[in-house]
């Protein structure tokens, strides 16, 4: 396969996973964007989480993802806590209804990826693993 049309099919596959997951949160009516689930998710899997955590990991400035915890905070899905670490700082944590969309999400993911793999075997998707694991470790260089 020639690179042009690799690049071309990611940037499909990429479209089209995201496409699926934003019909499934629309439809599970929870209010949110992919980004506040993306950061909903970022606070739930990380201990002692912090504004900065999350902007390290996706990579964004800190103005916009104020804006996306500010949301999550008036919905009452995250809460912050003092930091024992730092006290200039203060932890995020997920409020038992931030847990509940987590779970609501988690059965979306299952679906999502049900759906991606369907007439797959387990070698290809294995296969398919490894192979974008690869390719994240190369531009990551």
């Amino acid at each position: 396969m020639s690179k042009p049309a690799s690049l071309e099919n990611i940037f499909k596959l990429l479209h089209a996973v995201k496409k699926q997951m934003h019909q499934h949160i629309e439809e599970a009516d929870l209010g949110i964007t992919p980004m506040h689930v993306r950061v909903l998710k970022i606070i739930g899997g990380k201990p002692a989480c912090t504004a900065i955590d999350v902007a390290n990991f996706l990579g964004r400035d800190k103005a916009q993802v104020t804006r996306l915890l500010n949301t999550l905070m008036q919905q009452e899905l995250i809460a912050k806590r003092p930091n024992p670490n730092d006290k200039r700082s203060q932890c995020l944590c997920v409020t038992d209804a931030g847990k509940e969309v987590l779970a609501t999400v988690a059965d979306i993911d299952l679906k999502v990826t049900s759906k991606m793999t369907q007439g797959l075997s387990d070698e290809q998707q294995l296969a398919f693993e490894q192979t974008v694991s690869k390719i994240m470790d190369n531009l990551g260089k």
